[in-house]
């Protein structure tokens, strides 16, 4: 299957079960099987990739050890814990997965759950956690602009100090 790419968001509610309705756009891109884990930045949202996505990140993981001196135990440690973590879901004739508890414990999933499209995979959020990343996303951007603006302003006190002496 090629791989497509997913984009846009939305919202779709979870039942009692840990069950969702994968959005059909988001499911035509990842096939038959969703393979989802943990984000890798402990940020507590979801990932859920294709199968050939899952392999290209097995490689990438693989690569990335490698790369940085590991050697081969300590790279198969790290396979098999991102192997342990992912969990390989089917969905059910009517496009649902069942997420498992320890995946929906560590995302805090419940009620509204936020799919993001994230080019080759997706995310999963509960709709708490995403707004509050977001919201500390804007201030840490809010912060680096005040910050250049003031290192700007500085250099162009500085300049125009310059060309008044």
């Amino acid at each position: 299957m090629e791989q497509t790419y997913m984009s846009g968001r939305q919202t779709v509610l979870m039942d009692q079960r840990g069950r969702i309705s994968f959005p059909a756009a988001f499911r035509s891109s990842v096939g038959d099987t969703l393979f989802t884990s943990p984000d890798s930045g402990n940020r507590g949202f979801l990932v859920v990739r294709s199968e050939a996505g899952y392999r290209t990140e097995l490689e990438r993981i693989k690569q990335e050890f490698i790369d940085r001196g590991y050697d081969d135990e300590d790279v198969k440690d790290e396979l098999r814990d991102y192997g342990k973590d992912t969990e390989r879901i089917p969905p059910d004739k009517n496009g649902r997965i069942t997420i498992p508890e320890r995946l929906v414990a560590y995302a805090g999933l419940s009620g509204k759950v936020v799919v993001v499209g994230v080019g080759e995979y997706a995310e999963l959020w509960s709709e708490e956690r995403l707004l509050a990343y977001e919201k500390e996303r804007e201030e840490l951007k809010a912060r680096r602009r005040a910050k250049k603006d003031r290192e700007r302003k500085a250099r162009l006190d500085a300049l125009a100090a310059e060309d008044g002496v």
